[in-house]
């Protein structure tokens, strides 16, 4: 917090009113269910992003990114999207909602940090839009709980930017506890906090640094060939969700719809009975059976969801000969190449020495990232506290 306050007065000559954080997302279990209103783990990470705002007198708003030493500004009259103001379109998306929501908001000053790796699936984004939903928020005197900075942060994204992006990610960055992992019920949208004792064990992200092949394009096929799916199953039922469907159904289902898309929804629909089964796991503390739970993940990402990278399938693969990893599995959104892994503490560090081979063989300079939790959306200054 101290480095963003100073950050913040020696760029705009002035202490920030209020200092929020929130921390990046991992998923657990339950990859590519949302769009279909699945099931869905997600914990709170280590790394953060953190907001610091002051109010001005004018209707000017400036935003100041020391990460990327980029200065964007423009007025409250002049709120719209422009692609070239990058980061500053987050905090305008999340001003915009705000005033439509009733918060009298003029001018800000608003510095933006983040130790949240970018670009690898693990909310960046979403935890800076959080970050700003409350701190904004607070700045004016707005009251917002965890639910509607949640909602605000989404909204930015989804409807502001144009981003295809679910509400599960921002609950997470908002609602996250530490020492447990959230189970989110996408199409009932309901939540609880399923206690995750590492009890000596280290989750790790790897990015790969290989590119995606996946498209946003291919990546809507999927969703809509599942969608195609749970329509024919369903009768074409409103309110129905790949939850209600079983694998016997879809096996029983051979010709209804393409093969392709009955393969995706394979996915889907057994992803959904992974993450029950991680749930039991975790309370059980099985770590065996959480690293075979996310080995079949893989398995169903690579050869049913059709999403996974060479680079990704030899990280799980060799990941899962070393002692003391218990699995591994892609990890991200659609675009990403990275994955997660569970491991005793004593292999992380086998673990890293395997990334040498790795980059020998691909080419590519892959990061261990430690993916420790943490709490979600907080105030961490506020002027008048």
């Amino acid at each position: 917090m101290n480095d963003v306050a100073s950050l913040h007065k020696a760029e705009y000559r002035e202490p920030p009113t209020v200092v929020t954080s929130a921390p990046g997302v991992a998923n657990l279990m339950g990859a590519h269910t949302e769009a279909t209103d699945g099931l869905v783990l997600l914990f709170g990470l280590n790394h953060r992003a953190t907001v610091a705002v002051s109010l001005r007198s004018d209707t000017s708003l400036r935003f100041f990114a020391p990460d990327l030493n980029e200065r964007k500004r423009t007025s409250i009259a002049a709120i719209r999207y422009r692609k070239e103001d990058r980061f500053g379109n987050l905090a305008k998306g999340v001003i915009s909602r705000l005033q439509t929501l009733g918060a009298d908001i003029r001018g800000v000053n608003v510095t933006i940090t983040s130790d949240v790796p970018a670009g690898i699936g693990l909310a960046g984004s979403q935890a800076i839009t959080t970050a700003l939903a409350l701190g904004l928020a607070e700045a004016y005197g707005f009251s917002v709980d965890g639910v509607v900075a949640a909602q605000i942060a989404h909204h930015a994204e989804h409807s502001f930017l144009g981003v295809t992006v679910g509400l599960s990610s921002f609950l997470a960055a908002s609602l996250s506890r530490n020492g447990s992992v959230m189970l989110i019920d996408t199409h009932k949208l309901d939540w609880s906090h399923i206690p995750f004792d590492l009890n000596g064990h280290s989750l790790v992200g790897i990015n790969t640094k290989a590119p995606s092949p996946s498209t946003p394009d291919e990546s809507a096929r999927r969703i809509a060939d599942c969608e195609l799916c749970l329509n024919v199953l369903s009768g074409g039922k409103h309110g129905t969700s790949l939850q209600d469907v079983s694998m016997q159904e879809l096996y029983a289902s051979l010709g209804l719809f393409p093969e392709q898309a009955r393969r995706h929804c394979l996915h889907v629909v057994g992803e959904n009975e992974r993450v029950l089964q991680m749930v039991r796991a975790l309370r059980q503390g099985d770590f065996e059976q959480i690293g075979r739970l996310l080995c079949q993940s893989h398995e169903s990402l690579r050869d049913l969801y059709e999403v996974s990278t060479p680079e990704v399938d030899w990280l799980v693969r060799h990941a899962g000969e070393i002692n003391g990893v218990y699995g591994a599995r892609l990890a991200g959104g659609s675009m990403s190449s990275c994955a997660l892994a569970i491991a005793s503490r004593d292999a992380v560090e086998l673990l890293r020495e395997r990334l040498h081979e790795y980059e020998r063989i691909f080419g590519f300079h892959p990061d261990l990232v430690p993916c420790g939790m943490d709490d979600g959306v907080r105030i961490d200054f506020r002027e008048d506290a």
